[in-house]
Order: C-alpha cells, then structure tokens, then sequence
C-alpha cells in the first residue's frame, strides 16, 4: 500500500494515546431530530474549567462527579429524575458514560513511531515485522490493566448507588475488538444486560488499518453475549484503503446513533464504548467543551435532548 497518497489526519487523534490536542472540529452537522446539550453542574469534565485533572483522580473521585458526599450518587438520581419529570414536550435528559478502549497494539506503535512517523507511513500498514496493528487490534497487557482500574472503581461506586444494575443502565459498544475487549473488562461481573454492537459507534474508518474491523462471524463467536444490531454486514463495507472519513460524516454518524438512543432506549443512564476521533466528534454535537480521551479514559456527561424534527 503507498502511503505517499494518503493525506494524514489533521489533527492526529485516533491512534494518539493521549486523545491528541484539546481542540473541536466545530459543529458540522446540523441537528436531525434531536439537538442537544451537555447539562452543567454534575461532573468536572462538562466544565467550565478545560481538562485539568488527570483520570485516576477522577476515578478516586466518583468518576468526576462534582458533588463528593456519600450521598452523591443518589443525589445525581434524584437531580436528574427532577430534570426529567419536570421538562416540557419533546425534552428528554439522559446520562452517558463514554469510554475510549483501552491501549491497543496501534496505539503501542504510534507511541513508539511519533505521530508523523505513524501518520506518514505506518498506520498505512499491518505492521512492523515484530508488532502487528490491523486490522481490527486487540488490547496490550496495558490496556487491559486501564480497563481493570475502570472495573475496580464502578465496583466501589456501586455500593454508594451508582446506576450499574440492568433496571438503570443501557450498554453499547463498537464493532471493533479492542473496544469489546474494554467494555468486558471495565464491567466484569457487574455487567448486568446485554451490550449492544452498532457500527455508528465505529471510529473513524479508512485507510489506517487498525481501524478495519473484525467479520461478523468473528465479533458473534468471541463475544456471544452481545446482540449485534440488525443489518450488520459479515464483512466490513466501510473501511477503504484509499479513503479517509472526514469529521463531518462522523458528526452525522453520531448525530444518527445519539437519535437512535433517545428515540429507543428507555433507560436513563447509558454506557458506549468506543473510540477517541469518533468521541471528540461526538462531544462537538453534544455542544460539550473540547475534552480528548486518552486510552482506557472515560467521561461522563448529563445530556439534554429537545425534539426538533
């Protein structure tokens, strides 16, 4: 494959295991049928402050939650019941944990290449003779150990009320294998419903190969506890080795899965595991403050849906 006729991503994002610069690719996408907005007043990641703390300290603190008492957790159910008890016609709130996957094997090889290295030439390949990055990677021993740490602290939560059981919590995940590998490791035993696969939830797709998923078949065989979306094709139509998603077409995939949630998804609190380039997209139509995801992160955020088509 001739990298010399690929165009690097501007910025580097999807493979950079810091989550890349915090910048916004700016709104892009005009509403579908639901607007929406990142509420404040509930974690320390929606702001106003930019990113100032680092992770493990948001998972000592509630995964960042603003109100530290012990009654925290009941005390953001109750907020968000009120929030949602009091809106008018076609204005529904909901509560999102989105996590980036762990480290992957590409993200390993970025690292050790430097972005323009790993931009220019080896994100273009299947890897270096001693590490192998697509398609489709799985996680480093480092990954799964992020995943782990995230494990350990909903288990600490979950006695002071955080919303882990079936009746609160609605769980979503990518296609890809490092973020199957993420969401089995952050939940464990405390994974109480059935993860759903949707492709929207993919990251940004073609011509970097890590971002090539795994078939049908081989997503159904290694995690047959997921229920895999209606349509989803058995080989992977959408990455193309000499064309790059463009931010836009990721702010309509985000804008139609964000749809997709609050149209049928009756739960309040909802988990996605996915992926750093497709979530900073994500976050610029939440109207959420610039926030990169470095691997095995996770942000929490109090989303706020009006009806407008």
């Amino acid at each position: 494959m001739n990298s010399q006729t690929h165009i690097p991503d501007d910025p580097p994002v999807a493979a950079i295991e810091s989550g890349g610069p915090p910048t916004s690719p700016g709104l892009l996408e005009r509403p579908h049928k639901y607007a929406y907005e990142a509420v404040q007043g509930f974690f320390v990641q929606t702001g106003p402050q930019p990113k100032h703390s680092d992770f493990e300290a948001l998972l000592d603190r509630s995964f960042g939650l603003l109100d530290t008492s012990p009654e925290r957790w009941h005390n953001l159910r109750r907020r968000v019941a009120e929030l949602r008890a009091d809106a008018p016609a076609g204005v529904q709130y909901k509560v999102c944990f989105f996590g980036r996957h762990g480290q992957g094997w590409h993200n390993l090889a970025a690292n050790q290449y430097g972005p323009e290295a790993w931009e220019s030439h080896w994100t273009y390949l299947y890897g270096d003779g001693t590490l192998t990055w697509g398609p489709d990677p799985e996680l480093t021993p480092l990954g799964r150990a992020q995943a782990a740490a995230v494990h350990a602290a909903w288990a600490r939560e979950a006695p002071a009320g955080a919303p882990v059981a079936a009746d609160d919590m609605a769980w979503f995940v990518s296609p890809l294998l490092r973020t199957a590998e993420t969401m089995l490791g952050s939940w464990g035993e405390l994974l109480a419903g059935t993860p759903e696969v949707w492709e929207d939830w993919r990251e940004i797709y073609g011509s970097h190969t890590c971002d090539q998923r795994s078939t049908r078949s081989t997503i159904a065989a290694r995690f047959p506890a997921f229920r895999i979306e209606p349509g989803f094709a058995e080989a992977d139509e959408l990455w193309k080795p000499d064309e790059r998603e463009a931010d836009a077409h990721m702010q309509m995939r985000m804008r139609r899965a964000m749809d997709r949630v609050f149209d049928t998804v009756d739960k309040t609190y909802v988990s996605v595991t996915g992926h750093s380039a497709i979530f900073r997209n994500l976050l610029a139509v939440l109207g959420h403050q610039p926030y990169p995801l470095a691997t095995g992160e996770m942000i929490p955020i109090v989303v706020k849906a009006t009806r407008v088509a």
